[in-house]
C-alpha cells in the first residue's frame, strides 16, 4: 500500500510540474506567439513583415525542440543552436528595415547575459 501511495504521489507531482511548465509559457506555440508579439511591438513590424517572420520563428522553435529531444551534450547543442540563431538572423536581414535590424540586434544583446546572439 505504501508503494502505491508513493507512486500515486509521484504521478500527481509530475502532472503538477507539467501543468506548471505550460502555465509559465513553456508551451512552444505560446513561446512563438510571445516572440512574434514582442518583435511586432518593439520593432513596429508591418502585417507583411509579421507574416514573413512568424514561420521563421516557428521553424526555429521546432528545430530547437528537436535538439532538446535528441539528448545532445550541452556544448554540442549550444553550437547547433548558435547555427540556427545565425541562420535566422540572416533571414531577418531580408525582411527587416536597417533601423529595425539594429533595434533587433539591441533587443537580442540585452536579452542575453553577455550580449549573445539572437534569441527566440
Amino acid at each position: 500500500m505504501k508503494k502505491i501511495s508513493t507512486i500515486f504521489a509521484f504521478v500527481v507531482a509530475m502532472m503538477a510540474f507539467s501543468t506548471n511548465i505550460h502555465a509559465q509559457g513553456m508551451d512552444p506555440q505560446a513561446m512563438i506567439q510571445r516572440q512574434v508579439d514582442r518583435m511586432t511591438s518593439e520593432l513596429s513590424l508591418s502585417k507583411d513583415q509579421v507574416a514573413k517572420i512568424e514561420p521563421l520563428i516557428e521553424a526555429r522553435m521546432n528545430k530547437m525542440m528537436e535538439l532538446r529531444q535528441q539528448g545532445m551534450e550541452r556544448e554540442e547543442m549550444m553550437a547547433e543552436m548558435k547555427k540556427i540563431n545565425d541562420a535566422q538572423a540572416e533571414q531577418f536581414k531580408a525582411i527587416l528595415t536597417p533601423e529595425q535590424l539594429e533595434k533587433y540586434k539591441t533587443m537580442q544583446s540585452q536579452a542575453r547575459p553577455g550580449g549573445g546572439g539572437p534569441r527566440e
